[in-house]
């Protein structure tokens, strides 16, 4: 025989209060002290109809779709823009660069000279002192004459490397126009810069110049060159005006030769 489970019933005559839990027997009798107070608990809200449901999870992936194109779209205008911005910045230092180079030998031009002088005569002191040499191709005139502009511009080429080469990394070498060159050595003494300055005379008119691309021009060429020692309470001008007048002085005495400005006398 099958036997019989006793039937669970729920007492409805005495509902528990709201917030109560209930306790029943085995025959759906409320237990004596079965009722406790259940704790607060937080409610949210859930749709109950499914479609409720998929509506609000198809909008949520439609957002997050939306967004996420947004956020490449973002990406793509800052590459675009980072590329562009560097593109500019390569731009502003080429035009910076040929805004202060001389095109035909590749040298600071005068414009960069004007602003180095100033800087270093600024930066100048007793303790650091500062010197501006003045060089100048003799007889330039007659090599443009003899044998065209093109080797008149290569022997120009030439005469820059030559005063790059022997000039230490912080000096300044410059084309200032024509066959004039002007070197800025910052912190030199006047030993050190009539050394360099007899040295490049020596190197040049020592053997011929061999001009690049025209090997049946064969040329000496030499220097007259000024030097000026900066000097406390001069501007830049009346420093390169000292140095000029050397620089002429060397030519009026013969060329190929090397002129020291006198010191100037300054009146307070």
């Amino acid at each position: 025989m099958r036997r019989h489970l006793p039937e669970l019933r729920l007492d409805q005559s005495s509902d528990p209060p709201p917030g109560e839990l209930l306790k029943v027997g085995g025959n759906g009798q409320r237990l004596p002290g079965a009722a406790e107070v259940a704790p607060h608990q937080p409610c949210i809200a859930i749709p109950a109809r499914a479609e409720e449901l998929r509506r609000l999870l198809g909008a949520s992936i439609d957002e997050n779709t939306h967004l996420t194109a947004h956020v490449r779209r973002l990406e793509t205008e800052l590459r675009r823009s980072s590329v562009e911005l560097a593109k500019l910045r390569g731009d502003l230092r080429g035009a910076v660069h040929d805004a202060l180079t001389d095109p035909l030998t590749g040298l600071a031009n005068r414009r960069s000279f004007d602003l180095e002088l100033r800087a270093v005569g600024a930066r100048a002191s007793r303790s650091s002192p500062a010197q501006l040499v003045m060089a100048d191709i003799d007889h330039f005139k007659r090599v443009n004459d003899a044998h065209g502009h093109d080797v008149g511009d290569e022997v120009l080429r030439i005469v820059g490397e030559v005063l790059l080469a022997n000039v230490r990394r912080d000096g300044l070498v410059a084309r200032l126009g024509g066959d004039e060159f002007g070197l800025l050595l910052s912190g030199a003494s006047p030993h050190y810069t009539t050394r360099i300055a007899t040295r490049l005379c020596e190197l040049l008119a020592s053997r011929p110049l061999v001009v690049r691309g025209h090997p049946e021009v064969s040329e000496r060429i030499t220097l007259s060159i000024g030097v000026a020692g900066w000097q406390a309470g001069e501007s830049s001008a009346e420093w390169y005006a000292r140095a000029d007048v050397a620089l002429y002085e060397a030519k009026r005495r013969g060329r190929n030769r090397i002129s020291i400005a006198r010191t100037l006398e300054l009146q307070f």
